[in-house]
């Protein structure tokens, strides 16, 4: 399992090329939750998500031999986005296997940056493996990556400095990538911060992983939030989230869109529903902030299709 001295040499690794990426209030939801309520804004990194983070520190591991062959990954758009953006800034062919039912306008960045992009029904892992044995390409990991986790971690190591009393943390889960390197983060700061975790009702792997015991893959997935349909949850992220997280809370579609808008309304920001899902316990009702709580929601991107705006708001 990594540590808090992971995450440290991760940002040394990457810093150069991320953004630290501001916190904003919000006078309004502060006053309605008797809290002060606080956005970490990272729809505002570069490629629109936290993934790049990720990305960045692992390429920076890889030997030059790695490097020459290249890499590959699988994503639904976020990580296929920057691992495709990371690929360029070192330099190196990367190829991403992405499902059917990714957004065009994901897919289409993930070209731009300059990525070989294959469209697929089959199984992802499945696919690579077999581009794999062709091509010697190293995987770079959505979630379940050591150096990945790290790089995610460094999020919450910016959050711990720039707001070191903060008592919860929300954020939104996928395959685990993210919450977890916010546990090793966090709770090597104050293990007493709350860290609760958001997933979509139709995309709840971590709950049913926690519930059975092991690290789980979804026989289907019915959400709103793309950013959030990992078919699986990570080996390693399972193990991280099953010591350090405080509570597990799932939310419907409908909370999810509802949500987004509020933050439209209320904060300007343009978050995509994976990211508005943060604030939906609170929202709704089914998470109650202690009163005079300092309160943190990571709203982790800001990739979202036409298309999807046109259906949610229909």
């Amino acid at each position: 399992m990594i540590n808090i001295t992971d995450i440290q040499k991760a940002y040394s690794n990457i810093s150069i090329n991320i953004h630290r990426t501001p916190i904003s209030t919000s006078t309004y939801l502060s006053q309605k939750f008797n809290s002060k309520i606080f956005f970490k804004q990272e729809l505002f990194q570069k490629t629109g998500s936290f993934k790049i983070r990720g990305v960045l520190n692992k390429l920076s591991s890889l030997t030059p031999g790695q490097l020459k062959n290249g890499v590959i990954s699988l994503s639904s758009g976020n990580h296929a986005q920057a691992v495709a953006y990371g690929s360029k800034i070192y330099n190196i062919s990367s190829t991403i296997v992405m499902p059917a039912y990714s957004t065009k306008s994901k897919i289409a960045a993930t070209k731009g940056y300059g990525a070989k992009v294959i469209i697929t029904d089959e199984d992802l892992i499945s696919v690579v493996s077999e581009i794999q044995k062709e091509t010697k390409a190293t995987l770079i990991h959505p979630f379940d990556d050591d150096y990945i986790i790290a790089g995610q971690g460094t999020l919450g190591m910016e959050i711990t400095q720039d707001l070191p009393d903060i008592d919860h943390i929300f954020t939104a889960i996928g395959g685990g990538g993210l919450i977890s390197g916010i546990c090793i983060a966090i709770k090597a700061h104050n293990p007493k911060i709350k860290i609760i975790g958001i997933e979509p009702e139709g995309a709840d792997g971590m709950r049913q992983s926690l519930e059975k015991g092991k690290a789980i893959t979804l026989e289907s997935i019915n959400t709103i939030a793309d950013g959030l349909s990992a078919p699986f949850i990570g080996e390693k992220n399972f193990e991280i989230v099953q010591k350090h997280i405080d509570q597990i809370i799932t939310v419907s579609d409908k909370e999810i869109i509802e949500t987004m808008w509020l933050i439209f309304e209320r904060t300007k920001l343009f978050v995509e529903p994976s990211a508005a899902a943060a604030l939906a316990p609170v929202l709704f009702s089914k998470y109650k902030l202690p009163t005079n709580s300092k309160a943190i929601f990571i709203l982790c991107g800001g990739n979202i299709d036409k298309q999807k705006l046109i259906q949610i708001s229909t």
